[in-house]
């Protein structure tokens, strides 16, 4: 009689509640690190409605995922997070760990008119929106 299929996983759960606890306790971050150290006050210093252009933003910040309409406005988005990439979280026994784990992060989103000008944006870190 060989040995029992639940008693070979034992040692294999341990072992990956050990790898997700080691990966965890890591310090990575994912996305745009120039909006990590964007706050409210910066961002309205930067993103003047009517004035900031697209070059602008592209020097301050990069260039960010460009969302296109048919009338010509855009929407360029910015995202960061501390902690493991987003992905890690669904990964079995690793995303029980992750899940559970605060990562703060940051969210851009800015609003350009058909001439490249800054209209609205908004901040949101952790949840709080700023715009």
């Amino acid at each position: 009689m060989g040995p029992r299929p639940h008693r070979l996983l034992a040692p294999a759960a341990a072992a990956a509640l050990a790898v997700a606890m080691a990966c965890a306790a890591c310090t990575t971050t994912a996305g745009n690190g120039r909006v990590a150290g964007l706050d409210a006050p910066a961002a309205k210093a930067l993103l003047v409605p009517g004035e900031t252009s697209e070059a602008q933003v592209r020097d301050a910040l990069g260039q960010g995922s460009v969302i296109r309409f048919e009338s010509g406005y855009e929407t360029w988005h910015y995202y960061w997070r501390e902690g493991l990439p987003k992905g890690w979280d669904d990964v079995p026994f690793i995303g029980l760990v992750t899940a559970r784990s605060h990562h703060p992060t940051k969210e851009l989103v800015i609003l350009f008119d058909p001439a490249g000008v800054v209209r609205r944006w908004s901040l949101q870190a952790g949840g709080t929106a700023t715009s």
